[in-house]
């Protein structure tokens, strides 16, 4: 058993051990951030949020793809920005709740701060939401994930040894297990499939929801109709096949994901 006496300081080391560059090169989104906002305060990090999320979009988005994006980002514009009785959004609120572990998280650089929204969509950033018997957690990850990445001869023993359910409801370990399971789906969009940089993170977030066995299959039918194969496309293919079937939520929540976390960057903001 790890000894107690040095688990806070990996667990506030985690996120910088685990998962530190690999390599020298920065990524082509890197100077979108100006240097004035590379401190960590909590509107800066707001702010980066914002700027990074708005480059992806311009970056991956175009024509047809672009339109439809938009028109599913006003309808959820309403749902995120919703405040209640008290005049409270709970989304900014978890946002606030959540910045004293946020601040602390010091990605590599060439993982966009944006991943870092979605537990406030999965969960509100709460720690015990949902289901431990199926998606749990700050991050909602389903065990089958946790127990994959606990497998993994690079991660660390505070990882391996921990309980699947502690990693879950915990800010700093969900987080880490999280970040390598995206980076898993990054980079087979990147350097398998030979993705652009904003393109592979797109897909990698919409693969978080949908899991990237659905996107994958999406990508051959479009390969299969000689569409070009971009997230744009993606998108607009994706768009269609939820017009086509409106009953199938899971197509509805894939379509709906990346439109509310870009709003979520907004409403933050």
């Amino acid at each position: 058993m790890l000894n107690k006496i040095y688990l806070m300081p990996l667990l506030i080391l985690l996120l910088v051990i685990a998962v530190s560059p690999s390599q020298a090169n920065e990524p082509s989104w890197s100077s979108v951030i100006p240097k004035k906002l590379k401190r960590m305060t909590r509107a800066n990090f707001s702010e980066r949020n914002y700027l990074l999320f708005k480059h992806f979009l311009s970056s991956s988005l175009r024509s047809k793809g672009k339109k439809d994006f938009r028109k599913i980002s006003k309808k959820m514009k309403n749902k995120i920005f919703w405040k209640g009785n008290r005049r409270k959004n709970i989304y900014l609120d978890a946002y606030h709740r959540s910045y004293r572990s946020v601040k602390r998280m010091a990605l590599r650089d060439d993982i966009p701060e944006i991943v870092l929204l979605i537990p406030y969509l999965e969960s509100l950033w709460h720690s015990r939401s949902g289901n431990p018997k199926a998606d749990y957690g700050y991050w909602q990850l389903v065990l089958p994930i946790v127990e994959e990445i606990q497998q993994l001869e690079t991660s660390p023993e505070i990882i391996k040894q921990a309980n699947p359910n502690k990693i879950r409801s915990s800010a700093t370990l969900s987080t880490h297990v999280a970040l390598l399971h995206l980076r898993r789906y990054y980079f087979y969009f990147a350097k398998v499939a030979g993705h652009t940089e904003t393109d592979a993170w797109l897909f990698a977030i919409i693969s978080y929801n949908w899991g990237a066995g659905n996107v994958k299959r999406m990508l051959v039918r479009m390969e299969r109709k000689g569409i070009t194969e971009n997230f744009s496309n993606f998108y607009h293919y994706l768009y269609k096949t939820q017009q086509l079937y409106q009953s199938d939520k899971s197509l509805k929540a894939a379509l709906e994901y990346l439109p509310s976390l870009w709003n979520i960057a907004k409403v933050i903001r």
